[in-house]
């Protein structure tokens, strides 16, 4: 088998076959375990998720929260120092890893 050269994102079997979720909402998942690394959370905008993956802002904000209700997801309002709204924080939950 050769050796992958490029950056790659692990996602189990599980879920590439699961008819629970819609096509935007594996994208978005998918995108969103692309942004942690290695890790088990990320930040990025709606707007930037939108932008990057080519999904309507409107598209995105139901699948966050549907990914959220199914429990793929938690999804963590953060708010600047001053008291001003950023990002949301999407930490996975265990049913993306297994």
């Amino acid at each position: 088998m050769p050796k992958l050269k490029d950056n790659f994102t692990n996602i189990l079997n599980k879920i590439i076959i699961d008819k629970n979720i819609t096509t935007a909402e594996y994208r978005i998942l998918c995108y969103l375990l692309m942004r942690a690394g290695n890790g088990d959370m990320c930040y990025p905008s709606l707007d930037k998720i939108s932008v990057d993956t080519g999904i309507s802002l409107s598209t995105v904000k139901r699948a966050i929260s549907s990914l959220s209700e199914k429990e793929y997801l938690k999804r963590i309002n953060r708010k600047k120092s001053n008291g001003c709204a950023t990002s949301n924080l999407y930490r996975f939950t265990d049913k993306v890893y297994g």
